[in-house]
């Protein structure tokens, strides 16, 4: 009935009647599995708001990556004839105006604000001529330390708590007063990404919480925090097998208003989109940085490259004059042609 719904208001054309009904069917993932699969649709895509990701689900559950048809072809990838897209919600911008003028930012560059929202439309993977060839996405940590040790530095570059690793009874908590993150120092591999994930993500979204362990807040925050683990590690290829869909359950999703689930899966898409660039950012730094050197280390440098370069001159000012003869070649040449 629902996929019937939706197919209709897409023919309509009318994002106000797509927007409530969207939000009508928000109960559907109060379904663990519906829910789960929201959450492996956010690790693919991090960059589509909860709306959308929600409204593609409804066009096709099992939905792959996605693009526009722009995107794509930018990346040299090209859309199988015949083929028909999925609809998402586009925002249309405008220059805002305050008596008559445009509003400038700090930058001086002009304001926009938001005039509404359009249907536009992008394309699966499977949709691609060159599907079958795409590149396969590379395990992240492969039990490779260094990679561990990438990840973890490059989140705790995005934290903006300290992280603190010391001996504990549980993996890892935040603690607002102390405005610090204390992880096992026991953990290692995915289970150490996944505890900092997941700490981060509290320190990020719960930090004037009050909530108290076993009740309604605690769970919804707790849900947030796990949930925006799972996607983050599984952008990077991080073993979440351990996130089950009765994992799911034990944090009453049935159980929940469909404002608070709501609120909980934009949550869980913008702090998910947020981590994942920042993080990738950090990464790109360490990849690209080349080891530093020590003082006296570069000043021997210096000195080698100065050196090198009076070398130079002198070879290039011996070579401009004229060359001065042996007193060998002078007896030779006073002699030459006698007894010729």
């Amino acid at each position: 009935m629902a996929q019937e719904d939706i197919q209709s208001l897409l023919a309509q054309k009318d994002t106000t009647k797509l927007s409530s009904f969207l939000k009508e069917q928000i109960s559907d993932y109060k379904n663990s599995e519906m829910f789960k699969n929201y959450l492996d649709f956010v690790a693919k895509c991090p960059r589509y708001s909860s709306r959308n990701i929600r409204m593609l689900q409804k066009q096709k559950p099992n939905i792959g990556h996605v693009g526009t048809f722009t995107k794509w072809k930018e990346q040299g990838y090209h859309i199988k004839k015949g083929e028909h897209g999925y609809k998402i919600l586009m925002p249309n911008f405008r220059n805002k105006y305050e008596n008559g003028k445009p509003v400038l930012d700090e930058k001086g560059k002009k304001v926009q604000e938001l005039k509404g929202f359009s249907i536009g439309t992008v394309f699966e993977d499977k949709q691609l001529v060159e599907y079958e060839n795409l590149p396969k996405q590379v395990e992240y940590l492969n039990q490779d330390p260094n990679n561990t040790k990438d990840l973890f530095m490059a989140l705790s570059e995005v934290s903006e708590v300290k992280i603190g690793l010391k001996p504990l009874e549980v993996d890892g908590f935040y603690s607002p007063q102390d405005k610090c993150i204390f992880i096992n120092a026991n953990l290692h591999g995915a289970d150490l990404i996944h505890t900092l994930i997941h700490e981060v993500t509290h320190s990020k979204l719960h930090t004037k919480s009050e909530a108290i362990f076993g009740d309604k807040q605690y769970t919804l925050q707790e849900l947030e925090a796990e949930s925006t683990a799972y996607i983050v590690a599984n952008n990077y290829d991080i073993d979440t097998s351990k996130y089950t869909i009765g994992y799911l359950n034990s944090w009453g999703l049935d159980k929940i208003s469909n404002e608070e689930l709501q609120g909980v899966m934009e949550n869980i898409q913008k702090t998910a989109r947020g981590l994942i660039e920042k993080i990738d950012l950090e990464l790109e730094k360490r990849k690209n940085l080349e080891p530093k050197k020590s003082k006296l280390q570069t000043e021997i440098q210096e000195a080698k490259k100065e050196q090198k370069e009076l070398l130079k001159k002198h070879e290039e000012t011996q070579k401009k004059k004229p060359k001065k003869e042996s007193k060998l070649d002078s007896f030779k040449n006073k002699f030459k042609g006698k007894g010729e």
